[in-house]
C-alpha cells in the first residue's frame, strides 16, 4: 500500500525522470547489522533504541515499500533502512518503472546526517546514484526526513518541500 501526499511526489521530475524522493534504495555498507536477522535483539517496542546497535530507533529499520501511479505508468520503490551512527550509510532505495519506451533501474544510497532523537525523525543526508539503467534516467537525490506514523507505516518527506511518499513495511 501506499500514499501520496498533497504535493507529493509523483515519482518523477519535469523530465520524466524518477524522483529521488520516491525512488531512492542503496546498499547499506559494510558493517550495517541485518534488521531481517534474528540475532538481532527486539525488546517490543517499536521504536525502542539499542545503544550497542547504533543511533537509528528499531522501528524504522527493515524493508518498505510503495508504488507510484503516473503518466507513464506504475512504478515501484523499495527503501531499505540499516543501523548505523551519524555518517553511516543507513538508507538505500530502489526504484523500477516505465521511462518512455523502456524502463528505467535506479539505485541510491544516503547517509544518516543527524542523530534522532527520541524516536525520531531521521534526519538523511542527499542521495547519492550507485546504480543507473540508463544512467539519464536517475539523478542524485535531496535531503529528506524520514517519519515513523502512528499506523506503522513511514513517511519519507524532501527537505525544504511537501514532496512526500509514505511506505508500508515488507518484513
Amino acid at each position: 500500500m501506499y500514499a501520496l501526499m498533497k504535493g507529493g511526489d509523483s515519482g518523477t521530475t519535469s523530465d520524466g525522470k524518477p524522483s529521488p524522493v520516491g525512488s531512492a534504495s542503496t546498499d547499506p555498507g559494510p558493517g550495517s547489522s541485518d534488521p531481517s536477522d534474528p540475532a538481532t535483539p527486539s525488546t517490543g517496542d517499536r521504536t525502542t533504541r539499542s545503544p550497542a546497535a547504533g543511533a537509528i530507533p528499531e522501528g524504522y529499520l527493515g524493508t518498505w515499500t510503495a508504488g507510484i501511479d503516473n503518466s507513464n505508468g506504475h512504478s515501484t520503490r523499495r527503501l531499505v533502512i540499516r543501523q548505523g551512527e551519524v555518517g553511516d550509510t543507513v538508507l538505500s532505495l530502489t526504484a523500477d518503472g516505465p521511462a518512455g519506451s523502456g524502463t528505467y533501474h535506479c539505485v541510491f544510497k544516503a547517509d544518516l546526517a543527524e542523530k534522532p532523537s527520541g524516536d525520531g525523525p531521521l534526519e538523511i543526508g542527499p542521495s547519492t546514484v550507485t546504480v543507473g539503467e540508463p544512467a539519464s534516467s536517475c539523478t542524485p537525490g535531496d535531503a529528506s526526513e524520514i517519519t515513523l506514523l502512528p499506523d506503522g507505516s513511514l513517511r519519507r518527506v524532501k527537505k525544504g518541500t511537501s514532496e512526500a511518499l509514505t511506505y508500508t513495511k515488507s518484513d
